[in-house]
């Protein structure tokens, strides 16, 4: 009982915990006074709730602030002092008092409970001095009730605290429990008040568990109540509620032993300011005659030793703000609840400056509130009172202006760090003093900004260690999108203070590296693959240049190399990427390795049929026949591959690869010597009439560039030819053409300016399908004896000569 009473006492030394009461709740006011007491020399005055103990030859001090005028001229107060614990004195009875008027008393003995008995028709002390000598049974019951309505006191103004607030009702019931060890039940909203508030009694009085006071007009009363506050105050003064938790027993023997002809009723005391008390009491219905109404109120005294208090480690706190500091105490963390005007005494200087205090829900924990301090950074004591008695806490408690968070900035080799996607990063703040920062938070700046990301942080040594100029903190872009945020740090109580950040987009990844260039060559293009490649502002390799044209695509992109002479064969490159966005080039290692010189086609020769009949050009190659071609290549290397391809696109193009050695139908290609390759095919087997046929080899080092071989041209092979005596017309007659692939042939004449059109097609010769015999028409007679035909391919303004002649 004494413990729960001393957390009570807590709510009276700290104001912070103990906000002036708003009225009786559910009851009505009796009267209002102040208690106090005064050291035996003299000195400041204290409410009696904040005394520790007391002591004989201290004065109490009785004021009256408010009685209601029809009482005030009969009203009379008295006050009881029981004995200590273990004590066989009686209980002490001072003189009473008119309840309108100031009064004081000298404690003639130590004592552990005082109690008041406010009778508003006066009080009748008849008896008062023939007190039984044994009393332990009233001394008992007299504490006892004490601690009870003590404890519907708080329960009530923290229930009343919390429905005036708007606060949590669940909150302030946790706290109530964890300042009075009681453990409250879960609580039915949707029951009716009454049914709530017998629940919170049951839990204060277990006994009452098997009652039901709820009869009556009673019950009526307080299920309409407003609030569960005023219901517990209605249950209290209920009948029997209210003897049951005061004790009936203590009531009778009080009014057989000291108070005769005085009924007594249930009472609560709810604290204001300055330790002032509201008396408040249900309203009852005419008194009895001759029979006084008297009202109890009662307080145990905690009692306890003095305690020694310190510091588990040196103490580092903010100045304007509020701090949770640890105090130990030799004899129990409880003793923490009775000291009182906490103070901070410089260590240089002396200056010592009053510190606001307030109990935590934590036991040995206090809230120090430094947020209007005036104090100078530096090294300080702390110490309390303990009722008249300074009290020092050992250890040092050292004071620091809260760090400038306009200066904390991301250090600079963090910002290419901040990349969406790329997991967990580790980020270090540096410009301030961060050693009282309480949470790091990150959110998506602008309009549509998300929720906010809490970020793990950590300092070099703890927080509140002493300043702390830098700090890490790990923050995971898994799922991240690239884009503006804010960085907020709060420390303390302060609000909360931004550090703009850029999330940037997924560094630009190369695909298919390294790059080979080759020896030898001026300039050499390489189209690249891959992500974000837009991005890209400039590319720098220690080997040569890196040229990039501009490009705002993302997935390819142009880039010219050009090797510096002290390139050697086999050698690797790191590439260097100034990205946008990023401070730092990003390193892509071994991404260029240098290849020797590629192949180089130098020269050509070709060969063709020599049973034509038909003049060719230097690059024509006459299709459907095998044709012959020695190429001479540098660095073909040991196993050179020869692709042979029609330069025009086309539907019908097609690629012949053909590897030294490679013998296939209609193709070949054997190496005739150290950079020599003899090539033999049909042209036809990669592309028409009219293709421009190209060579490129292929080895180990990378590829040439393309040769040209020759244009394949469909061209007639003429047999023989005979000229008719039909006559076509004036000085025309027929001649009669055999071959192969005639239908090429538009005009025939005498010489390559001269000819007439070909107004017949090709017949097939019986017995021989590949064989034709064409109509064709000449002049006559001829330029000379045994003159040459001409022919005039189709699409060719010039007659080639044929070598047949008639």
């Amino acid at each position: 009982m004494i413990r729960r009473f001393a957390v009570f006492v807590c709510l009276i030394i700290f104001p912070g915990l103990a906000a002036a009461p708003h009225g009786c709740v559910g009851s009505v006011p009796l009267a209002t006074f102040q208690f106090s007491v005064a050291p035996a020399n003299g000195g400041q005055t204290l409410p009696l709730r904040q005394v520790n103990a007391l002591r004989k030859g201290q004065n109490l001090l009785y004021q009256p602030l408010h009685l209601p005028p029809a009482v005030r001229n009969k009203a009379e107060i008295a006050l009881l002092l029981a004995p200590q614990a273990g004590s066989h004195a009686p209980i002490e009875a001072l003189k009473p008092a008119p309840a309108a008027k100031s009064a004081m008393w000298t404690v003639p003995r130590d004592a552990s409970v005082v109690a008041l008995v406010y009778g508003p028709q006066g009080l009748s002390m008849r008896k008062v001095r023939s007190l039984m000598k044994q009393n332990d049974e009233v001394l008992s019951e007299l504490a006892d009730y004490a601690d009870q309505t003590a404890q519907v006191s708080a329960l009530i103004q923290a229930l009343q605290e919390s429905e005036s607030s708007g606060s949590s009702m669940s909150a302030a019931l946790s706290g109530f429990s964890a300042q009075y060890g009681v453990a409250v039940p879960a609580l039915d909203t949707h029951a009716a008040t009454t049914d709530q508030a017998l629940t919170l009694l049951h839990a204060l009085q277990p006994a009452m568990s098997s009652m039901d006071p709820l009869t009556g007009t009673d019950a009526a009363v307080t299920r309409q109540s407003a609030g569960l506050a005023t219901a517990v105050a209605s249950l209290f003064f209920g009948n029997p509620v209210g003897l049951m938790v005061g004790g009936a027993s203590l009531f009778q023997n009080m009014r057989t032993m000291m108070f005769p002809e005085t009924e007594f009723r249930s009472i609560i005391a709810q604290t204001g300011a300055s330790g002032s008390f509201a008396l408040c009491a249900k309203t009852q219905s005419a008194n009895k005659a001759r029979t006084r109404v008297a009202y109890l109120w009662a307080h145990r005294l905690p009692d306890l030793p003095t305690p020694k208090l310190s510091l588990p480690a040196a103490v580092h706190l903010p100045i304007g703000a509020k701090s949770v500091v640890t105090v130990q105490a030799d004899k129990g963390l409880k003793d923490i609840a009775h000291l009182r005007d906490w103070q901070l005494t410089a260590v240089k200087g002396g200056e010592t400056f009053h510190v606001p205090v307030t109990l935590t829900k934590k036991p040995g924990e206090v809230e120090l509130d430094l947020s209007k301090a005036k104090a100078a950074p530096g090294e300080y004591h702390l110490k309390a009172f303990w009722d008249w008695d300074d009290l020092p806490v050992t250890g040092d408690v050292y004071l620091h202006p809260l760090g400038d968070l306009k200066l904390a900035k991301l250090a600079p080799e963090c910002h290419d760090k901040l990349v969406a996607g790329s997991g967990k990063v580790a980020l270090k703040l540096q410009g301030t003093d961060f050693e009282f920062i309480d949470k790091v938070t990150l959110e998506k700046s602008g309009a549509r900004a998300g929720a906010q990301v809490t970020l793990a942080f950590d300092l070099p040594h703890r927080k509140r260690a002493g300043p702390q100029e830098t700090m890490d903190a790990a923050l995971d872009t898994t799922g991240l999108k690239a884009g503006e945020y804010k960085l907020l740090l709060v420390q303390s109580d302060a609000p909360p203070h931004a550090i703009p950040v850029t999330v940037l987009p997924p560094n630009p990844k190369i695909e298919d590296l390294p790059l080979r260039p080759n020896l030898g060559e001026p300039s050499q293009k390489f189209v690249l693959h891959g992500s974000g490649l837009d991005r890209i502002e400039k590319i720098t390799t220690k080997i040569g240049e890196i040229d990039l044209p501009p490009s705002r695509a993302a997935a390819s992109r142009e880039a010219v190399v050009k090797l510096s002479p002290q390139a050697h064969k086999g050698d690797m490159f790191d590439l260097c990427l100034k990205v946008k966005g990023l401070d730092a080039p990003l390193t892509v290692p071994d991404a260029v390795e240098i290849l020797g010189p590629r192949p180089r086609i130098t020269a050509l020769r070709k060969s063709n049929p020599q049973d034509f009949g038909l003049t060719l050009e230097a690059d024509e190659i006459p299709a459907s026949v095998t044709a012959s071609f020695a190429l001479t290549v540098a660095h073909a290397g040991d196993a050179p591959v020869v692709d042979i391809t029609c330069a025009d696109p086309g539907p019908l193009r097609r690629r012949l690869r053909l590897s030294a050695g490679d013998h296939t139908a209609g193709a070949s290609l054997d190496m005739a010597g150290e950079g020599e390759l003899f090539l033999s095919l049909d042209p036809s087997a990669v592309g028409r009439s009219g293709c421009r046929l190209e060579a490129r080899v292929t080895s180990a080092e990378g590829s040439s560039d393309p040769y040209l071989l020759g244009r394949i041209l469909r061209v007639p092979r003429i047999e023989q030819f005979v000229l008719t005596d039909e006559k076509l017309g004036d000085a025309v007659y027929a001649g009669l053409l055999k071959g192969e692939d005639l239908d090429t042939i538009a005009q025939t004449g005498w010489d390559a300016q001269h000819g007439l059109p070909v107004e017949s097609i090709p017949t097939p010769i019986a017995g021989e399908p590949q064989k034709q015999v064409l109509k064709i028409q000449l002049p006559w007679p001829a330029p000379a004896p045994h003159a040459p035909v001409f022919v005039w391919l189709r699409g060719e303004s010039k007659g080639r000569d044929t070598g047949v002649k008639y």
